[in-house]
């Protein structure tokens, strides 16, 4: 029988990423539970008792901050993981996360996959955790259940004697003394003083008293704690002893993991950020340079999909441990951050920044390797971000902000180790994109977008015969803004899906208004990755269809080259069933990507774009012209028509027309139009013809 999944309760009052995190947590086999705002997640967590708590800052009523100090207060929600998620990586909305109980914090927008690894090892060491304060109370109940070893001190003669069962509390000792100053000698020297003042004041005022020491014995150490007070009728002194070495122990062993990561043994962030803090207010010499290095391991959650996470856990051990030889001991400290970070701080000599980078770089060269794993060579990618005392602050928590922010710049496909410093700029472009970040929120949930035509040509017959629906999207004081700038962040931020389904929603809805008044144009809707990413990407295109009315032989779905060939069979196995529907289906931008022409064959396509890469010099390339001609031979020979995008002039049109292609698109025919534009253009553009286009310049 399979174990219970874990719950997780998601507080966060945005619906669309309450679904998005909800939906893809549930996929990863997660129990989830939701609320919208702070109270309501509070309530929840009463009833339910999850594993594990998402906590949106910004809320409603009530606050992500208040609403984590209130479960804190509940006995059952003293040490449950709750990971705060923020918009913002500030300081002050980091550090007010942790003030407020928080285990640890996620930024939006939010990175699914990197999201579940941090669950992932928020529940696990939630288990630890759980498992050393079973073993903390199953210590303290079994000190007090096997009682205590009584003595009795007589002062006259000076002898000490035990109870029957005093052997077995204090076993590790071959024999009880039996004298107070055997006793003192075993005792450590720093504390045998104030064992001895105990004993005699406890004689001579009938005071009684309670001291913890430290008994060395055959070169172990053992904490006792002794009691003792003057039994007047005999004037005798009567106590007892507790061996609390184990408390201790443990005790011990908690205390070090709160300041350290459970599983590098490396200092923690707030151990870190103390050490730092220290260096940074001793007195150092002008001519030294205090760095503060942050290194990430890219795409940590790709290893951790294949090998598992006991073998991502080995390797993180590993990337510790050669991450630390880089550096001496003497030289700083090592610490790790987060499930793919890790920190350094470490001092140097004044130097230019050049010098220093390239410095830096030789020092972290060894981790620049393949790593073996399971018997397989893996090559990691690392991330370096760079910030320095006394130039850039003075401030830990700044400086370690700092080169946090600089990591973002230090991202690379390649397999190469840089380090990037950090340049006061950066914050100012990320408080750009954070502001662009809220104003396309609030675009998705408004709808603010809307959608524009280009009409695509077909040479053949002269008439306008599709379009492709492009979204746009108008800024309420900057004016419009490029597709280029805003679908990445939108990506980013996870809510392409949503925009995705709307662009569906309204293209066809705008196809099926424009059949209606007689006029019968193919739709071209172009897919995203993030979309071909879901598990109900299908249901989602035939719901649209459906409520729309649309036929779907007017549908053309357009994929780029690059997608289709992200995960081949699954791409072949959807596009199957569109098909088999009754939809058309199109590579775009084709001709740029790195596919092979085997699994381009398995494809059920009805047409190929052909990228405006070789369009624009085709009047003048004759590589260009021989590339088209080999795609229109191959299309036609497939049964497939082709589309040439990026069509401006009748030149290019002519010398497209004679290498076979069926269709152009481009501003040679029309800009994108507005919805209400086009039945206008058709009638216009098909009385004039393509050599007196167009009626609607670009």
């Amino acid at each position: 029988m399979d174990p219970t999944p874990p719950t997780l309760l998601i507080v966060e009052d945005a619906a669309e990423i309450r679904m998005l995190l909800s939906a893809g947590l549930t996929k990863a086999g997660y129990r989830t539970l939701s609320a919208t705002q702070g109270a309501e997640g509070v309530d929840l967590f009463v009833q339910e008792k999850p594993d594990l708590i998402l906590m949106d800052v910004s809320m409603p009523v009530m606050d992500g901050f208040e609403a984590c100090r209130r479960i804190r207060q509940t006995e059952s929600g003293k040490n449950i993981p709750l990971l705060m998620l923020t918009g913002s990586d500030d300081l002050h909305s980091i550090q007010q996360a942790f003030d407020s109980g928080a285990t640890d914090f996620i930024t939006k927008p939010i990175n699914l996959p990197l999201l579940q690894q941090r669950i992932r090892y928020a529940l696990r060491d939630a288990q630890r955790e759980k498992e050393l304060h079973q073993a903390k109370s199953l210590q303290d109940s079994a000190s007090s259940l096997a009682g205590l070893a009584f003595w009795e001190y007589d002062p006259a003669s000076q002898k000490l004697s035990w109870s029957g069962k005093a052997q077995q509390t204090l076993h590790w000792l071959e024999s009880l003394p039996d004298n107070l100053e055997t006793t003192l000698q075993m005792v450590h020297p720093d504390e045998r003083h104030r064992l001895q003042s105990a004993f005699m004041t406890a004689m001579e005022t009938g005071q009684q008293f309670s001291v913890e020491v430290r008994l060395l014995w055959q070169q172990k150490e053992y904490q006792l704690k002794i009691l003792g007070q003057l039994n007047q009728p005999g004037h005798l002194l009567t106590g007892a002893v507790q061996d609390l070495t184990a408390l201790r122990r443990l005790e011990s062993q908690a205390s070090y993991l709160s300041h350290h990561d459970v599983l590098t043994g490396l200092p923690n962030r707030n151990l870190f950020i103390c050490s730092l803090a220290d260096q940074l207010q001793a007195k150092q010499s002008f001519q030294a340079l205090t760095l503060v290095l942050v290194l990430e391991i890219q795409r940590l959650h790709h290893i951790m999909d294949v090998f598992g996470v006991d073998a991502t856990d080995e390797l993180i051990n590993r990337v510790a441990s050669a991450f630390k030889a880089c550096f001496k001991s003497t030289e700083g400290q090592v610490a790790r951050l987060e499930t793919h970070r890790f920190a350094a701080w470490i001092t140097l000599e004044a130097q230019n920044e050049t010098t220093l980078i390239r410095y830096l770089e030789e020092r972290l060269m060894p981790l620049n390797r393949c790593w073996l794993l399971e018997g397989k060579e893996v090559l990691l990618n690392f991330s370096v971000g760079l910030s320095y005392a006394p130039t850039q602050g003075d401030q830990a928590t700044q400086l370690l902000r700092y080169a946090q922010r600089a990591l973002q710049t230090s991202k690379s496909t390649r397999h190469t180790l840089t380090v990037s410093p950090y340049h006061p700029d950066q914050d100012t472009n990320l408080q750009q994109r954070l502001t662009l970040e809220s104003e396309l929120r609030r675009a998705v949930e408004t709808q603010a977008f809307s959608l524009a035509y280009q009409p695509q040509y077909n040479l053949a017959t002269g008439r306008i015969v599709g379009v492709e629906a492009l979204v746009r999207w108008q800024h309420p004081s900057e004016g419009f803004v490029s597709p280029a700038t805003f679908i990445p962040i939108l990506e980013d931020m996870g809510l392409i899906q949503t925009l995705g389904q709307w662009i569906l929603q309204e293209a066809c809805r705008q196809q099926f208004a424009w059949k209606q008044t007689g006029l019968r144009l193919r739709m071209g809707i172009n897919l995203s990755p993030a979309q071909f990413e879901q598990g109900n990407l299908y249901e989602q295109i035939l719901d649209a269809q459906q409520q729309a009315h649309a036929s779907p032989e007017d549908i053309k779905l357009e994929i780029t080259e690059s997608l289709a060939m992200k995960d081949p069979d699954e791409s072949i196995h959807l596009l199957h069933k569109l098909r088999e529907a009754g939809f058309k289906i199109a590579i775009d931008d084709f001709g740029i990507g790195f596919s092979s022409l085997e699994y381009l064959l398995r494809f059920p396509l009805d047409s190929l774009k052909i990228d405006r890469a070789f369009v624009q010099n085709i009047t003048q390339g004759r590589s260009d012209r021989a590339i088209v001609l080999a795609l229109t031979s191959l299309c036609q020979g497939l049964g497939l028509s082709t589309i040439a995008e990026g069509v401006e002039n009748l030149r290019q049109s002519d010398y497209l027309d004679a290498l076979g292609v069926t269709e152009l698109q481009g501003y040679l025919i029309s800009k994108p139009l507005a919805a209400d534009d086009l039945p206008a253009f058709v009638t216009v553009f098909e009385q004039r013809g393509i050599d007196n286009a167009n009626p609607f310049p670009g």
